[in-house]
């Protein structure tokens, strides 16, 4: 029965008619009034993403119903800012860059509003309590309560941010702190995601999913769906008419044909009038299984009479290998050989954002895709060859990304399901996972067995190094083999080995799909070689430092496994590393709680050559000058919350003597912006910022040849700043950059536009096919970090008291954004190492919802402190390094030798729980090594 309820709104009274009394306040403030900064993501109340203000409270929107909230006062993010002014909190989140991807932010802001409304000088132990319930996967929380703290007086706890050499100290714009050029939008919750998009006469997609990890399927019955009314289509995997697809191996038909191979598993779709009918609609769907034996540990998985997921021998994949040297020699050289076995996780990204798409194929054959993707290029690469449409058919946009970490890098089945559905009722098709579908039906960091064996001499150096990994795959391939190629080749990056050889496995299992998760490899083999560096430098009787020291790769290197080391901070980042938490550590120590320090050494690559089909790496930028001096950046890169539209724009003015202000980007149409392989890799800022600057170099070159003309000077010594262009030798005579270009557009005859497009290809090359060696990379960033830890002896409750995290990135263009990204790889790195796992119980997965599936919120983060060994990289964009990704590698390591070095409890499998610890603390009171 229909009710109309009054609701007092941001101070307006606004009358809804609700159909059903049972919608939620979230969604009636989202569809029927349109304020959709009020977020939706995990809708049970768990994520934050949707608070409002409910009589000055603090209340998740989804968890109230409409009706419950007549007759009081509502305030939403849209109600704070006032005659453009925007509300001291919003203004505070901008200036500290509280906002990354931006998809937590205005539930992040309005619990921050209704505690300094409530308390106008809360404490910092206030603060935290305020937003426990406000998850964020990409701050680290560090500057979220920087923030809160500014606006309400306190002082938050203080952090160096060190940096070397700063050798853009010299330049106006690039080099220095900056605010995000998206952060406005962010903090007032204007950012539109495709979440919060809707189309004229759109409907709403929905999968039907396998409750069997593994089965055959003998029928379905659609028929009861077909009638419900406001059903419009259903899909099966046999009509489903596509090829088959894949990031490597094309193993994935969208929606199962013949069998399931996991809980999660896509069978059959629909498209209806709204979310409510289709959600009935597939539970109509009879589905009739024969069920199969399942496995779900990869090492069980490769065994002879293992139940074949696919049909390849032992479930294995793919199979790479890397050979450098000879590692039996290797090994016939060393005093003493070690072998350890190492298991990591299943982590999710567990993004506040879903995956979610809307497609429309339109009568004239169109494709048109808005989607949550961080790679419009690859996206319509491959839709080009799933549907046999040719690329110009297809146009695929992303606005607004809500994170991604890799998992929304690459086709998905709600994507060909919903351009499937809008083809066959020629209407636009929305489709988003739900929470339990994003833990299942999108990807996951691949849980990896690492077996290495490392040869050694009495005095600590390294003669050979073996490595057998098995990565668990998921049931289709995803990028699990890519994943393993780079790794392979990372490998013998950190330290110098002379014989070094990686075998890697992988393989198949009946779980969720394995894909690019940040790190891409190097957070699960940099646990494995850290931790055993750690176990060696004991056996040998040395100091860990030392033994690193010893064996470090340097600058101007080359890898055993191919990198060509240019710059390598590595050295510098430990010693700086390692000497600040010795100076800081143990300042809070409490009676009878163990308090260790550990620290890690790692490397990741910046973009990348390792799939045999593409041999390129490139980014594209146009940047055109505007006839009132502005300049407009159009990139193909996607903003996910890395910060790249921030850096990109700070590239364009540098370059032409504008401020950032007077440039605005645009990103991520792939009928408007030049081609460019995404955002992944680390590879956003260095490799679309060669691009940016390539495209303005060319733009100056015009603009220098005209201006030259008018001063009467060599174009060679024409200099643009501040808006203006001068010849160097006489800085008083200046031209406008405005009227500079006004009058090359508005000349009577032989006028012309200012406009230069630049495509950049990264100088590296594919391993070889043969060893698998290879400098597959642009370049390599470096990091150490070093952390101190408090365990409770009686629960085995790890504690992280502090983390220094020193990252060779090469030069930093943006410090603030730069010092944000490792902020946030620190806590999904500490995450990763000890609590986030998913979990299975008869092939059933047992944690697929925040509240089940635990992520770091801020009652758990410790302070982290920020070093920068800046190396001045050649190839990067003014000498920048990847760093998004170096932000986490190092972590778990670190972690899992800080809690040896407090307890003797040695731990070899990620998580690291206190159950683990509490089973190994009996033989660590004696100093016995106990690997669990």
């Amino acid at each position: 029965m229909a009710v109309e309820v009054v609701l007092n709104v941001n101070g307006m009274s606004l009358p809804v008619l609700l159909r059903d009394p049972a919608r939620t306040l979230q969604d009636v403030l989202r569809e029927d009034l349109g304020l959709r900064g009020t977020k939706k993501s995990c809708n049970d109340g768990y994520c934050g993403s949707c608070t409002v203000q409910l009589d000055g409270q603090a209340v998740k929107s989804c968890l109230i119903l409409a009706v419950e909230a007549e007759g009081r006062a509502i305030r939403t993010i849209e109600g704070l800012e006032q005659a453009g002014r925007l509300d001291p909190i919003q203004q505070a989140f901008l200036e500290h860059g509280a906002a990354q991807c931006g998809m937590c932010t205005p539930g992040m802001v309005m619990s921050a509003r209704a505690l300094l409304d409530e308390n106008p000088q809360p404490t910092l132990d206030d603060i935290k309590e305020a937003i426990k319930g406000n998850l964020c996967r990409c701050t680290g929380y560090v500057k979220i309560v920087d923030a809160i703290a500014a606006v309400a007086g306190v002082s938050a706890p203080k952090r160096s941010l060190e940096r070397g050499r700063v050798a853009l100290s010299g330049k106006r714009v690039a080099g220095h702190s900056k605010l995000r050029v998206d952060g406005r939008v962010k903090v007032t919750g204007k950012a539109q995601y495709v979440v919060d998009m809707t189309l004229p006469g759109m409907l709403y997609g929905k999968i039907l999913r396998s409750p069997l990890p593994h089965a055959r399927i003998v029928a379905i019955d659609t028929e009861a769906a077909r009638r419900l009314p406001g059903v419009f289509a259903v899909i099966t995997g046999h009509d489903l008419a596509i090829k088959p697809f894949g990031a490597f191996i094309a193993d994935e038909t969208g929606l199962a044909r013949d069998k399931v191979r996991y809980v999660g598993d896509a069978v059959a779709a629909v498209a209806a009038v709204d979310e409510a009918t289709a959600e009935r609609a597939i539970q109509l769907i009879e589905v009739q299984y024969e069920e199969l034996p399942f496995v779900i540990d990869p090492e069980d998985a490769m065994k002879e009479d293992a139940p074949l997921i696919h049909e390849v021998e032992r479930n294995i994949a793919a199979h790479n290998r890397v050979v450098g040297g000879d590692v039996a020699q290797g090994f016939a050289e060393a005093d003493y050989i070690f072998e350890d076995r190492f298991e990591t996780t299943k982590q999710a990204h567990a993004c506040m954002e879903p995956h979610v798409c809307i497609g429309h194929w339109d009568a004239s054959g169109k494709i048109t895709l808005y989607d949550s993707t961080q790679s419009t290029f690859f996206m319509r690469y491959h839709l080009s060859h799933i549907f046999d449409v040719p690329a110009s058919k297809i146009r695929i946009v992303a606005p607004y990304l809500g994170g991604g970490f890799g998992s929304k890098s690459e086709v998905h089945a709600i994507h060909v399901c919903a351009l499937w559905l809008s083809r066959l009722t020629g209407r636009p098709v929305k489709m988003a996972h739900d929470r339990d579908e994003e833990f299942i039906g999108s990807r996951t960091r691949h849980k990896e067995i690492i077996y290495l064996k490392t040869g050694v001499k009495k005095d600590g150096t390294i003669t050979a190094r073996q490595a057998t990994v098995i990565l668990d795959n998921g049931a289709y391939t995803s990028y699990g083999p890519g994943v393993s190629l780079t790794q392979s080749m990372l490998g013998g990056a950190v330290y110098r080995i002379p014989h070094y050889q990686y075998d890697g496995y992988v393989v198949y299992t009946n779980t969720p799909i394995g894909g690019a998760f940040r790190g891409f490899g190097s957070p699960q083999f940099t646990f494995a070689a850290e931790s055993q560096a750690d176990m060696i430098a004991e056996r040998l009787e040395m100091d860990p430092l030392t033994f690193r020291l010893k064996n470090l790769t340097e600058p101007g290197d080359k890898a055993i496994s191919g990198p060509m080391l240019t710059t390598n901070g590595a050295r510098e980042a430990l010693t700086k590393a390692v000497d600040a938490i010795h100076r800081t550590a143990g300042r809070t120590s409490a009676p009878g709680k163990l308090r260790g320090i550990g620290y890690a050494v790692g490397t990741h690559f910046t973009s990348g050559k390792f799939h045999p089909e593409a041999n390129a790496d490139f980014c594209g930028a146009t940047v055109k000058v505007n006839e009132d001096g502005s300049v407009t950046v159009l990139a193909g890169v996607v903003e996910m919350g890395t910060g790249c539209s921030t850096t990109l724009s700070q590239i364009a003015a540098e370059e032409l003597g504008v401020d950032l202000e007077d440039v605005t980007i645009l990103l991520s149409d792939s009928d408007a912006t030049p081609p460019d392989l995404g955002t992944f890799g680390s590879r956003a800022t260095t490799l679309g910022g060669n691009a940016v600057r390539q495209a303005c170099q060319a733009v100056k070159a015009t603009l220098s040849r005209e201006a030259a003309t008018q001063l009467d000077c060599d174009p060679n010594r024409i200099v643009f700043q501040d808006k203006a262009v001068f010849d160097a030798s006489r800085p008083e005579r200046r031209i406008l950059l405005a009227d500079l270009v006004t009058g090359m557009m508005f000349r009577d005859g032989g006028g012309s536009h200012v406009m230069a497009s630049a495509h950049f290809d990264a100088p590296c090359s594919l391993p070889d096919p043969e060893t698998g060696v290879g400098d597959f990379a642009m370049s390599y960033s470096f990091g150490c970090h070093a952390v101190e830890v408090e365990v409770d002896p009686d629960t085995g409750k790890i504690t992280v008291v502090q983390v220094v995290a020193a990252t060779d990135c090469g030069n930093v263009i943006n410090p603030v954004g730069a010092e944000g990204q490792v902020e946030g790889g620190v806590m999904q790195g500490i995450g990763y190492a000890l609590y986030e796992d998913i979990k299975f119980a008869e092939g059933q997965p047992l944690n697929t919802r925040f509240g089940t599936y635990k992520i770091p919120t801020v009652m758990t983060v410790p302070p982290i402190t920020a070093i920068w060994v800046e190396t001045d990289d050649p190839r990067g964009v003014y000498g920048s390094k990847g760093l998004a990704e170096m932000g986490m590698v190092p972590t778990a390591p670190a972690i899992a030798n800080a809690i040896y070095n407090a307890t003797g409890v040695r731990i070899t499998s990620l998580p690291i729980t206190p159950e683990k610890i509490l089973q190994g603390l009996p033989s660590a009171q004696n100093r016995e090594v106990s690997s669990l």
